[in-house]
């Protein structure tokens, strides 16, 4: 980490991470940014909402949970995550810069059951080198994303609406 960074988003103040790769270039890097409110409760299979702002200054300097799991490939199984986990991150070769700039929106993979857009795996190293700004999201998964009983309180495809609302 270089320096820390603040900007204004709809909701209020993000404060990232100037970082430079192992190319010796630099970048912008907001993680855990929320664009959705918790969709917990009477939110659990319904289309994402719109987050609720904050007042202070908002860190963005770790990834949001990853979405709730069954991993097959982890410790037999293991299972991980939250429900709590509509959270997006952005990373950017420039804070203002002089045109605008492409942006590559980033679903992970994992057959809508694993997975998340932490850059542990997938990072934005090689492609923050080509002037593109990359967005990656964590999106409900599994029985909480895809659950559809066609009713009011389980409506189906959360985790597609999620992607959507991101």
């Amino acid at each position: 980490t270089l320096a820390m960074v603040q900007v204004r988003v709809n909701e209020g103040v993000l404060e990232g991470e100037r970082v430079r790769n192992e190319y010796g270039g630099e970048y912008y890097s907001f993680k855990g940014i929320p664009y959705a409110q918790p969709p917990l409760g009477d939110l659990r299979f319904k289309a994402p909402q719109p987050p609720q702002p904050w007042e202070n200054v908002r860190s963005a300097k770790e990834f949001g949970p990853k979405c709730y799991q069954y991993d097959l490939f982890m410790e037999k199984g293991k299972r991980d995550g939250s429900e709590d986990c509509l959270y997006l991150n952005v990373y950017t070769p420039d804070i203002k810069p002089d045109k605008p700039l492409p942006v590559m929106f980033w679903i992970h993979g994992g057959g809508f059951g694993s997975g998340a857009g932490d850059d542990d795996e997938y990072g934005p190293k090689l492609l923050i080198r080509k002037d593109v700004v990359v967005v990656t999201i964590n999106y409900r998964l599994e029985v909480l994303g895809f659950l559809c009983l066609d009713t009011e309180d389980v409506p189906g495809n959360a985790g597609m609406k999620d992607q959507v609302a991101a």
